[in-house]
């Protein structure tokens, strides 16, 4: 017969080892990098080229959206771009951009929501400025912001990958 203490003593020793488990969960950077190469890649493109007509010359970086060389940062850094760019569409828009912008983001999202939870929480409390008024006249404006928004983005996802070649030499 087991004893009460014994048993107490492993329960409690499992219950332990799995609430520090859980605390611990790492991000699986490789699978978004996949699912980033196999979907989102090619609706960034496609946003690009959606609003290159609105782009200004660029000199330099693409901003400083990526400064840290950290996993953990830059993912941070694309979720909430992500975030930036659906606010930046909301409303009454439902031009090709915005249902790009759309697409890339709940794609996104999905993504970092899947593997990195931790960001993915982080991000949503991240992103708390309003987006400005859109009138009439905006629009141009509005898809240079978008413009800029979806550059740093790809330089984002760019350096990320880099980070990890080493992953896609096999």
């Amino acid at each position: 017969m087991i004893l009460p203490r014994t048993l107490l003593c492993a329960v409690l020793l499992l219950l332990l080892v799995s609430v520090l488990s859980k605390g611990k969960a790492k991000c699986s950077i490789v699978e978004i990098l996949r699912q980033y190469q196999a979907v989102i890649f090619d609706e960034l493109q496609n946003l690009k080229n959606l609003t290159r007509s609105a782009e200004t010359p660029r000199r330099g970086r693409a901003g400083p959206a990526c400064l840290s060389d950290k996993e953990q940062k830059i993912l941070l850094s694309i979720s909430t771009m992500s975030m930036s760019l659906r606010d930046m569409v909301r409303g009454p828009w439902r031009n090709p951009e915005a249902v790009a912008v759309m697409q890339v983001v709940s794609n996104t999202e999905s993504v970092t929501k899947q593997n990195c939870k931790k960001i993915y929480k982080k991000s949503l409390s991240t992103v708390t400025e309003k987006p400005p008024h859109r009138g009439q006249g905006n629009r141009r404006k509005q898809l240079k912001v978008i413009a800029r928004t979806v550059e740093n983005l790809v330089t984002c996802w760019e350096k990320l990958f880099s980070l990890h070649s080493k992953d896609w030499d096999t």
